[in-house]
């Protein structure tokens, strides 16, 4: 099968525009704001608002992943992106420009790019050895589009009209109340000076530090010198007239260039351009993960139902105390072989939604073919994730906090999803415990008919009942210590205790605590 994505293979899936509900719920939402920061060129949200259809394609991006853990390779790849933006922000230039001339030169300049590029990235992905179908069908069907332009003569019209070009030499006399321009018909002076030549010296670059401009490596020295890139001034105007008259054939080759090769790109070239930030952008993410302190490793499926993992932290809890002396507490799990849940129980802030937060977000990153934050990481194939987290009462609706929380479950229940992971945090609780109690087990009973595996926070002890399909886990407190939360879950039958006093205690909340500080 030949290239067709590099991160959706052959299989066609379209990509979701919109934010997944769980992302505000899991913290991917804050997550996101820092994966997009390296390519923020490109509209990278929308790969990672996409799970994979297929589980097969967990497996064609780790494959992806390793190839792109080779630092020749992975730096290669940027920089042939690099050349890519420069090469469609000329053709921009040259789509929205009006003087002919300055139109087919633009297009000159993309296809330079663009061409530059192709070679160099060709090379690269010949002298590696790659590993990944995608990387390995997108190097045969690169050397395939390139035989194509050459065979179609793109190479030596494009060498030609750009010798042509570079014949131009001219200079500018500035008199007290004339300009004359003066083209220079000798060969230039090859003379060195300070190690490099006459001609080789960037006179733009010199003329924008002595006017004080603000410029970087990427930008053309032009840009700020003169008023408008889409509008030429009266000098150049007259400068290309100048020029025109007495170098024709120049300026044919530049236009005939245009009209043989209006289109020279190819779709599946562009494609992979903006596929590729997608893994730059995590790759990035991963290096700065670990710079803080944490390791994201290489989840693996499972085909028989197993789900386990040790070492999972809370991956937004990490960058949101990022800088600070903070240590996030990771916890193991471990899932009996088929669908069933957690409840999970224990004292008021005891980490019982971070670990909550902690599974799903690991779950989210092996499904997209990432790496996860864990140590080890098995899961099974799910069809997606749902989650209902504890909101706040909405004063501006008319129902109650509980009618919220139905209305924000009801499409969770409705659209029938099977195969799903489950995540219900603190539900119900405006609801007496007595119909707390039996709404809760309902609802569980309904995701395991319809074989979801879930993690059910709550501090309704009797729901941690156990059975073959509910797991209950407890947050732990340092022993004899009450107010000391450690944060860690263990599997236990629930303890019946919310240690809501230590709390009060500790943060000086009890009632002569309060009389004192009012009076």
């Amino acid at each position: 099968m030949g290239f067709e994505s590099i991160l959706y293979a052959d299989t066609g899936q379209e990509t979701v525009k919109s934010e997944p509900v769980y992302f505000q719920d899991l913290r991917l939402d804050y997550l996101m704001g820092i994966l997009e920061r390296p390519v923020k060129e490109y509209a990278v949200q929308q790969h990672y608002y996409t799970l994979p259809a297929t589980a097969g394609l967990i497996h064609y991006r780790h494959e992806v992943f390793k190839d792109l853990s080779v630092p020749a390779l992975y730096e290669g790849i940027k920089r042939f992106c690099l050349k890519m933006q420069r090469a469609r922000r000329a053709s921009g230039l040259a789509s929205e420009s009006q003087e002919a001339v300055q139109a087919a030169s633009y297009h000159l300049e993309a296809a330079a790019f663009y061409w530059e590029g192709l070679l160099a990235f060709c090379q690269e992905l010949s002298d590696c050895e790659l590993v990944s179908q995608g990387m390995r069908s997108l190097r045969e069907y690169l050397e395939k589009h390139m035989s194509k332009l050459q065979q179609e003569g793109f190479e030596e019209a494009l060498n030609r009209a750009r010798e042509f070009f570079s014949k131009i030499r001219f200079r500018l006399i500035v008199g007290d109340e004339h300009i004359t321009v003066e083209e220079l018909t000798e060969e230039p002076d090859w003379t060195e000076t300070e190690g490099e030549s006459v001609w080789e010296r960037n006179y733009m670059k010199e003329l924008a530090e002595l006017l004080k401009l603000e410029t970087d490596g990427e930008k053309d020295y032009m840009e700020g010198i003169f008023p408008n890139v889409l509008e030429p001034s009266y000098l150049e105007l007259t400068m290309i007239q100048i020029l025109r008259k007495n170098n024709p054939e120049i300026f044919r080759e530049i236009r005939e260039f245009h009209q043989r090769f209006p289109e020279f790109y190819s779709d599946k070239i562009l494609r992979f351009e903006e596929e590729v930030q997608f893994y730059i952008s995590f790759m990035e993410f991963k290096k700065n993960t670990e710079k803080l302190g944490y390791s994201l490793q290489e989840p693996c499926l499972s085909q028989d139902g197993r789900f386990s993992g040790t070492g999972v932290y809370d991956l937004a809890l990490v960058w949101v105390n990022a800088g600070r002396d903070y240590m996030v507490v990771a916890n193991d799990f471990c899932f009996p072989e088929k669908p069933s849940f957690f409840v999970v129980t224990g004292p008021n802030q005891g980490g019982k939604t971070t670990f909550a937060r902690s599974v799903a977000q690991a779950l989210y990153f092996a499904m997209m073919g990432l790496y996860v934050n864990a140590d080890t990481f098995l899961f099974p194939w799910f069809d997606g994730i749902s989650t209902h987290f504890e909101m706040e009462e909405k004063l501006q609706s008319n129902s109650g906090k509980l009618k919220d929380e139905i209305d924000r479950l009801a499409p969770m229940m409705h659209q029938n999803k099977k195969r799903h992971f489950i995540v219900l945090n603190e539900l119900f609780t405006t609801a007496t415990t007595h119909d707390a109690l039996i709404m809760g087990k309902k609802v569980m009973k309904y995701f395991l008919m319809r074989e979801c595996y879930g993690i059910y926070v709550t501090h309704i002890q009797e729901l941690a009942e156990e059975t073959d399909t509910i797991i209950s886990l407890v947050a732990q407190i340092e022993q004899g210590e009450e107010d000391r939360r450690t944060y860690r879950m263990l599997p236990m039958a629930a303890q019946g205790y919310g240690y809501s006093d230590s709390l009060v205690k500790r943060f000086e909340l009890r009632y002569e605590d309060l009389i004192r500080r009012l009076t």
